[in-house]
């Protein structure tokens, strides 16, 4: 009896971010977009709890991305070099197709994630990452191949 429930909650959910945000995902569990009509998700792409995403100025997620718990997509922060007054920068971040970001990941703005590659998780990108490559670490680095 428990399972079928799980499996309808899960159904539920899935409706409910479809309406919400207008997209198809796989949700593993609540998570939250700020500005949503800047941020575009493709089909395929699983969405596990806790997961945040500002859309600012423009997010893109390709096709089957796997976003991870509490990992966040940020296009916009504080320019630290500006010495008068602190000023917001943001940039558009783009997440090519079958990326998967680890739990705890944070993405920030202006990177472009390509095809394939892994973010490990607690990473913090700040730079664009190669397709078909390995990051992690805070900044994040390259680690290998895949």
């Amino acid at each position: 009896m428990n399972k079928v429930i799980r499996r309808i909650k899960r159904k539920l959910r899935n409706i409910y971010y479809f309406f919400k945000y207008r997209v198809r995902v796989v949700a593993h569990g609540p998570f939250e977009i700020c500005y949503p009509e800047n941020v575009i998700i493709s089909r395929g792409c699983s969405i596990n709890h806790d997961v945040f995403i500002l859309g600012y100025i423009g997010v893109e997620i390709g096709y089957n991305v796997t976003l991870s718990t509490r990992c966040m997509i940020l296009d916009a922060g504080l320019d630290l070099a500006s010495k008068k007054e602190r000023m917001h920068t943001a940039a558009k971040i783009v997440v090519e197709d079958d990326v998967w970001i680890g739990a705890n990941a944070v993405i920030l703005s202006g990177v472009t994630l390509g095809k394939g590659s892994v973010i490990a998780a607690g990473a913090v990108v700040n730079k664009d990452v190669k397709s078909g490559t390995l990051v992690a670490g805070n900044p994040a680095k390259f680690i290998k191949e895949l």
